[in-house]
């Protein structure tokens, strides 16, 4: 899975110039035109700061745009300008990445039997001897 995502994020650069999560930002900020860092951060799972530096690096190389809101200047809204569209359209696909796009295609009952496995082996891990570390895990 992490080569998978690696693969993916290395056509991103070649393709785009950008990594792969200022790709997914720039995507969902062309599906909600004028969102706010915040509700970017919320639909990412990202924390505020996080997204705040994935925008930075995105208007610093014009590919998006600030503009204040009219009624109350302490909201800033984002768009994307013409050049961010120019590179989504060439961008290759998921902008989301693979790892998001494979978990939007899964139904809802699988996701919960995913999410309750998934907690189970964070349980186990929390548990996890120290004296295992190093040991090989997984078998191909």
């Amino acid at each position: 899975m992490v080569g998978s995502a690696r693969r993916h994020d290395s056509r991103i650069r070649r393709a785009t110039g950008i990594a792969g999560s200022q790709l997914w930002a720039l995507a969902e900020v062309s599906l909600a035109a004028g969102i706010t860092v915040n509700a970017l951060a919320r639909r990412l799972a990202l924390h505020q700061t996080t997204a705040s530096n994935l925008i930075n690096a995105l208007v610093d190389r014009g590919l998006i745009r600030r503009s204040r809101d009219r009624r109350d200047q302490r909201v800033v809204h984002l768009r994307v300008t013409a050049s961010g569209t120019r590179l989504l359209s060439r961008a290759p696909r998921p902008h989301s990445g693979p790892l998001v796009d494979a978990l939007r295609r899964i139904a809802a009952g699988d996701l919960d039997a995913l999410a309750h496995s998934l907690a189970t082996l964070l349980g186990a891990m929390r548990q996890a001897v120290p004296a295992a570390a190093g040991e090989f895990l997984l078998v191909d």
